[in-house]
């Protein structure tokens, strides 16, 4: 769920943690829950999850999961009147852009790029660099997977019953409250009433692999097969990842995923755009959590900033340590870049297309 608010923004952005409340989280940032909620669109305080990125007033950087850059450009985020908080995005710099060009494009302006990435307007754009910009409501210059992530079963149509609850019929059908708030358009579970009728999703195949037991071998035991084709499976509570080829397991890897205070998103995704080498950085210099990593190498991006990548700044693999992304070795992140989809031939940064699409990524708990 992702907010959008009328009223010029000037704060940062706080990744709900699992059992958060909007209290705990007003009180963290020095504010209260009304602001909280004004600012984030919010009509009911319990409606939050954890993994949403909430707007707070301060200087404190919630996930800056793959915060990033070529070349050494700066790439911190701040929101923007009109903007949506949660969805910036990476522009790929193609010949004959500028940064007027790519403003007009993108529904922005060239100063609030240049401000975004810190860099002097009149600086001349070099091809392939990657740029940190904010995407107004109907633009995505992201690839997306469409619809062709699979889900493990069927929808259907239920009719609400006298005395039946939203999370009653959930648990009914094997499914989650939040998939059937969201697939039905509900802010609050309390909003159906007696002969209404919801339609109610499949789990997803993360919510179904967070049940999963560990078997000796220490691979989980899925009870379903998502695709005959590749794809990943990231075990966030043992820190794990797998490679998989239908039901055949091809390779396991330790990771470091995000630490509590910035998650690792939960969900089911593709591969969407990857790039052998890049400078990463994010966080904040108030808070004490800045970085900026260069040559960070094999990376795979699968939700919005949130990626596969190697890490070459500590050897503590299975145990979180990032600020979102999936922290491998070198070696491994190298193994997972050469074997995942989209394919690549060459360095510089590629993107998921019909002819390539991504190979598949479910990350659970």
């Amino acid at each position: 769920m992702t907010t959008r608010n009328g009223l010029a923004q000037t704060g940062d952005s706080h990744v709900v943690a699992p059992g958060e409340t909007l209290t705990e989280i007003a009180r963290r940032y020095q504010t209260d829950v009304s602001t909280l909620m004004r600012l984030n669109a919010l009509s009911d305080p319990s409606l939050i999850r954890s993994g949403q990125r909430l707007i707070v007033p301060s200087d404190v950087v919630g996930s800056g999961a793959g915060r990033s850059s070529e070349a050494g450009s700066a790439l911190e985020t701040t929101p923007t009147e009109g903007f949506i908080d949660t969805a910036t995005r990476i522009y790929i710099v193609h010949p004959g852009d500028t940064l007027a060009s790519i403003a007009a494009k993108l529904q922005t302006t060239a100063a609030r790029l240049a401000e975004m990435n810190q860099r002097s307007p009149s600086m001349v754009l070099h091809v392939g660099e990657a740029l940190r910009a904010p995407v107004a409501e109907g633009i995505d210059f992201a690839p997306q997977a469409g619809n062709d992530i699979p889900v493990p079963g069927k929808y259907y149509v239920h009719v609400v019953q006298e005395g039946e609850t939203l999370s009653a019929i959930a648990a009914a059908y094997g499914t989650s409250l939040r998939r059937t708030l969201e697939t039905n358009d509900l802010a609050d579970a309390a909003q159906v009433r007696p002969g209404q009728r919801i339609v109610v999703p499949p789990p997803s195949f993360a919510e179904l692999f967070a049940e999963a037991p560990m078997g000796d071998n220490g691979v989980p035991e899925y009870p379903v097969v998502p695709t005959d084709d590749k794809w990943i499976s990231v075990d966030l509570d043992h820190q794990r990842a797998y490679a998989w080829e239908g039901n055949q397991l091809i390779k396991k890897f330790a990771i470091s995923s995000g630490k509590s205070r910035t998650p690792t998103v939960t969900g089911v995704f593709r591969i969407w755009s990857k790039v052998s080498s890049q400078t990463m950085q994010g966080g904040s210099r108030a808070a004490g959590d800045y970085y900026n990593l260069p040559n960070v190498q094999w990376v795979q991006y699968f939700y919005r900033d949130y990626s596969f990548h190697g890490a070459y700044w500590h050897n503590n693999f299975g145990v979180p340590m990032s600020h979102g992304c999936i922290n491998m070795t070198n070696n491994d992140a190298k193994w997972l870049f050469d074997w995942a989809a989209p394919t690549v031939s060459y360095r510089g940064w590629h993107f998921m297309d019909s002819a390539s699409p991504g190979t598949l990524v479910v990350v659970h708990r």
